[in-house]
């Protein structure tokens, strides 16, 4: 833990976010996106906005919103991440890779498929610097980023 949060804070921070993933899983979304909303403020206060936790609070945020089908929310708040994550982290990190994939699932399911195309673009770019062509995941981004540019 980073000694800008103190243990105590830190384990109630932690447990904060405990609660807003149980509230996640009981179908509770809107309190859940409204905790995981002002948890990242506090984290953004106490720790920085570049933290890991606070980006991960905000990526759990996203996640929240996109199943409980406020895409243009999740979107929304989904592209300021990524472009934050990109900064801090780097295009390869794991947690960038998986903002870039919800990201694409969100703007297929609001109907931009191009959209869509160019952000699994963009993650099969990142992807073919960390795996090998014929990797299962290349193969599906690939017959993917097809499927989506032949129905725009």
């Amino acid at each position: 833990m980073s000694s800008q949060i103190g243990d105590d804070l830190s384990g109630a921070l932690r447990t904060r976010n405990d609660l807003a993933e149980a509230m996640a899983h009981a179908g509770d979304f809107k309190r859940a996106a409204a905790e995981f909303r002002a948890l990242a403020k506090d984290y953004e206060e106490l720790a920085g906005a570049d933290d890991p936790r606070t980006l991960d609070v905000r990526l759990s945020l996203v996640k929240v919103l996109g199943t409980a089908k406020q895409h243009a929310k999740a979107i929304a708040a989904g592209e300021p991440l990524l472009r934050d994550q990109l900064r801090v982290l780097g295009p390869e990190h794991d947690d960038v890779l998986e903002t870039r994939q919800l990201l694409a699932n969100l703007r297929y399911a609001a109907g931009d498929r191009e959209g869509a195309a160019e952000d699994l673009e963009r993650l099969l770019g990142a992807l073919s610097h960390v795996l090998m062509p014929t990797h299962q995941r290349i193969t599906r981004l690939k017959r993917d980023i097809a499927f989506l540019k032949r129905s725009t």
